[in-house]
């Protein structure tokens, strides 16, 4: 079986070298030679970051693929990728969304949870026992991120439309009218610290985004004073070898099964 990783981040490269102890696998990356290349059985892709054209962009830099490579992929090829798009699924090959397995959103939210403690620490000049926390949603990620707070005895507040049954919970209606905590951790996408929210509080929290949209107007908190920072993909920046391994095992028990 031939399988080709793009390897344009350490995640991606865990991904290479987890799956080169069994199969015949080549990295693809900025020196790839794509005439080279012959059939591949298998092709894995990053989590996001292809366009309308078929190219990569990681890290602000973009891997450009020749359209013929696309175009001699053979239909019994399977691609894994993390995120839906519409590029590939115009493709006539199998494509496998590994971020929509339940597993790795799972242990990718905890490790989501880990980067985010690190952020804490690192960007705090207290000990983190002294913190309060906002964490706006209770989806995974924020599920995860509240367990973490409560082991280490920090206390945080969950903020959500509904808070029926969550304990430590206040409704978003309710939270923005008032201050907040020091520290806001915003898992959600909807775009609830608007400008007129931004600009009732007195306080300057700290806030830290994970939500994958931009749904923070973060020069308007510069603005005002107030201190965001948006995390990218924390899993592949604090736990990268962990992360790869996930895809790697949900890319072998996909082709395992054959």
């Amino acid at each position: 079986m031939n399988i080709a990783v793009v390897n344009n981040d350490q995640r991606m490269q865990e991904v290479y070298f987890a799956l080169s102890h069994k199969y015949t696998v080549t990295a693809i990356h900025e020196f790839t030679n794509f005439d080279d290349i012959k059939e591949i059985d298998v092709l894995i892709l990053p989590v996001k970051g292809i366009d309308e054209e078929g190219n990569i962009t990681a890290n602000g830099k973009k891997l450009l693929i020749p359209s013929t490579f696309w175009e001699k992929l053979s239909p019994s090829c399977k691609i894994f990728a993390g995120l839906p798009h519409p590029f590939l699924d115009a493709l006539p090959c199998q494509i496998l969304y590994y971020m929509q397995d339940e597993n790795i959103l799972l242990e990718n939210a905890q490790l989501t949870a880990e980067g985010v403690l690190f952020l804490l620490i690192d960007n705090t000049p207290t000990s983190i026992k002294e913190l309060k926390v906002d964490v706006i949603g209770y989806g995974r990620c924020g599920k995860a991120i509240v367990s973490w707070l409560n082991d280490l005895g920090i206390e945080a507040r969950i903020v959500r439309r509904e808070v029926k049954d969550t304990p430590n919970a206040i409704c978003v209606d309710e939270w923005i009218q008032e201050e907040p905590y020091s520290i806001i951790i915003n898992t959600s996408e909807q775009p609830i610290m608007k400008k007129e929210v931004l600009s009732s509080w007195e306080s300057k929290p700290l806030i830290i985004d994970i939500a994958t949209p931009d749904v923070i107007d973060m020069e308007i908190a510069q603005i005002l004073g107030i201190r965001a920072i948006k995390a990218g993909a924390l899993p592949s920046m604090i736990a990268y070898k962990s992360a790869g391994q996930l895809i790697a095992k949900f890319v072998r028990d996909q082709i395992d099964e054959k």
